[in-house]
């Protein structure tokens, strides 16, 4: 292999954490403006709203002003996780001495990630791992979404090597595993599902990167 390929939220980006760490911010200084309201059911309300981030935020606000009450409008609670969620975002335990290692190897680095552009440039620059990686692709910039097979299309011609050279590694299983397969890339599939093995086509499946770049050392 000549390259690796990673997707962003749930692989190197925690963002099951960000999200709850932008939550305790967002809601400690709501909670100043509506003294009676229940944060924590807040919390758990947004979550529901969201589901697991594939509902933008300007519908799962307008949901929970008028579920709340709240006085504040959803444009202004918005405009808070728009301009503040990036700085509350965590790695995945083991990202960034993973992709050190990897760089160190020799071989090329890329991303590949749905999301609005912006917001996701905001998580990289969070993270501080922009400079990790030989290419970047997020959705909105190319106007395609995996599992669209032309993202892995461009970003494998990106770095000059055929999808047979290259690995990808997601935790999502059609977007990121099935699709990348189609055309031609080898798979590594994070998650903590249990799986069949007559039933998973991924060429592997690890837990965690830091299992991963365990092994790597070994």
């Amino acid at each position: 292999m000549k390259a690796i390929l990673f997707d962003l939220d749930r692989t190197l980006h925690d963002r099951d954490a960000s999200v709850q760490n932008f939550l305790n911010y967002q809601s400690d200084w709501l909670f100043q403006k509506h003294p009676s309201i229940d944060v924590e059911v807040f919390k758990e309300r947004f979550l529901v709203h969201e589901k697991s981030g594939y509902v933008w935020k300007d519908i799962v606000y307008q949901k929970l002003v008028e579920e709340f009450s709240l006085e504040v409008t959803a444009e202004q609670l918005l405009a808070d996780y728009v301009d503040h969620y990036a700085q509350h975002s965590q790695e995945m335990k083991g990202a960034s001495e993973l992709l050190t290692y990897l760089k160190n190897q020799g071989l090329k680095l890329g991303l590949i990630t749905n999301g609005r552009g912006v917001f996701q440039d905001a998580t990289i620059d969070s993270l501080k791992i922009r400079d990790f990686f030989d290419v970047i692709l997020i959705s909105e910039y190319e106007g395609i979404k995996k599992p669209d097979p032309l993202l892995f299309e461009k970003a494998t011609q990106m770095l000059s090597l055929t999808p047979e050279e290259c690995v990808y590694v997601g935790d999502h299983y059609e977007n990121d595993i099935m699709a990348s397969k189609k055309v031609g890339l080898k798979t590594i599939w994070l998650t903590n599902e249990e799986i069949e093995d007559n039933l998973c086509e991924a060429d592997r499946v690890i837990r965690s990167l830091e299992e991963w770049i365990k092994e790597l050392k070994e």
